[in-house]
């Protein structure tokens, strides 16, 4: 699936590079401070360590992460569309882990009118997560592995050329190997943060 993904999204933007010849090249800044992700799948993960004097256990409650990003790159202005590359990073968090992110992108938006676009992106995030935990556990008793996941969506502005409104509704397909140690044991051994995401910045063109 994410093989036919790619597949279809590198087609469609070959086709359609002939019309860059006519196109202006921007420098573009892509900020989206308030991300919002839902994993439904993180709720209910837990750590647990037990003997025959005690017994300690943390369970992450809830599906939300934070996920802010920024980007730069170069876009080309054609008459119909504008085509997009972009490579930035960010970050991800929430009460039980967080994770440095570096991306990579691809838009393609159709200018619907001189204030709206409308159209298609993919985005390639490298996670490098660190297990946060409680009051019993940290980093050292929970080891999340680093993986690449892939992110498409559906990426709307509304504003000038300059600078614009910027929304975006993706889902993320991701997710970190975990290892415990130090007497720890998990229910599962993965954590799943594939979900829906909800994306508001601003986007600038120059």
């Amino acid at each position: 699936m994410k093989k036919t993904v790619i597949g279809m999204c590198m087609l469609f933007c070959v086709s359609i590079m002939p019309a860059t010849s006519f196109a202006g090249v921007d420098f573009i800044l892509d900020i989206k401070p308030g991300s919002l992700l839902i994993s439904p799948d993180v709720d209910g993960f837990k750590v647990e360590n037990s003997s025959y004097y005690y017994s300690h256990s943390e369970t992450i409650e809830g599906s939300g992460s934070w996920m802010p990003t920024i980007k730069l790159g170069i876009g080309f202005d054609t008459p119909p569309l504008y085509i997009d590359f972009t490579g930035g990073f960010g970050h991800l968090w929430n009460s039980a882990f967080n994770a440095n992110m570096f991306l990579g992108d691809v838009a393609v938006r159709f200018k619907l009118n001189r204030v709206v676009t409308l159209g298609p992106h993919i985005s390639v995030v490298r996670f490098d997560p660190t297990w946060e935990g409680d009051s019993y556990t940290d980093s050292d008793d929970v080891k999340l592995s680093g993986c690449t996941g892939f992110m498409p969506g559906l990426c709307l502005t509304i504003g000038g050329k300059i600078i614009s409104f910027s929304f975006s509704l993706d889902y993320l397909d991701a997710s970190f190997d975990v290892k415990t140690y130090n007497g720890w044991r998990a229910n599962e051994d993965a954590i799943d943060i594939s979900g829906f995401s909800l994306n508001l910045g601003a986007l600038l063109r120059f």
